[in-house]
């Protein structure tokens, strides 16, 4: 199965997350994978030494646009993608339904790591939430608070 990674938190970016989700990706058999991210200073380098695709989106923050939603379209279908996983619930997993309508992606995965918590807390954005949980098959969560860890299916 090939997975398209559609994330902000990449390296040479730096930060936990970023090192968590590259980690992760690191773990996958290269072939079956390929990551789309913003861009960072260094990446060119970055990039080329991973054992997988990276393709660049020449903006700092990729945010759930038509645009990015094209180019992940393009990449799902160039890669021959079967799964998206979001590195970040909030806000790019608001892309699944679209992906999966565009592509025939099968399994959508949206990982969270706590900024979701803010968005719970605005009543704008809890619609939001709630469209990126129906469009994911998994949401993960990683954090210190209960339910540390666990992996649920949606339910819709």
């Amino acid at each position: 199965m090939t997975t398209l990674l559609v994330t902000n938190d990449f390296p040479p970016r730096p930060g936990g997350i970023q090192s968590f989700v590259h980690n992760l990706a690191l773990r996958q058999p290269p072939a079956s994978l390929v990551v789309y991210a913003s861009t960072w200073k260094g990446a060119a380098k970055f990039d080329a030494d991973q054992p997988f695709e990276v393709v660049r989106e020449p903006t700092k923050v990729l945010l759930p646009t038509p645009r990015a939603a094209r180019r992940s379209a393009e990449l799902a279908r160039a890669y021959g993608c079967e799964a998206v996983w979001f590195g970040a619930a909030a806000p790019l997993g608001l892309l699944a339904d679209g992906l999966r309508r565009r592509t025939g992606i099968e399994r959508a995965v949206a990982q969270t790591h706590g900024h979701e918590v803010g968005w719970a807390a605005l009543p704008g954005a809890r619609g939001l939430l709630r469209r990126i949980g129906r469009g994911a098959d998994v949401v993960t969560y990683l954090g210190s608070t209960p339910g540390y860890g666990w992996t649920a299916p949606c339910t819709g």
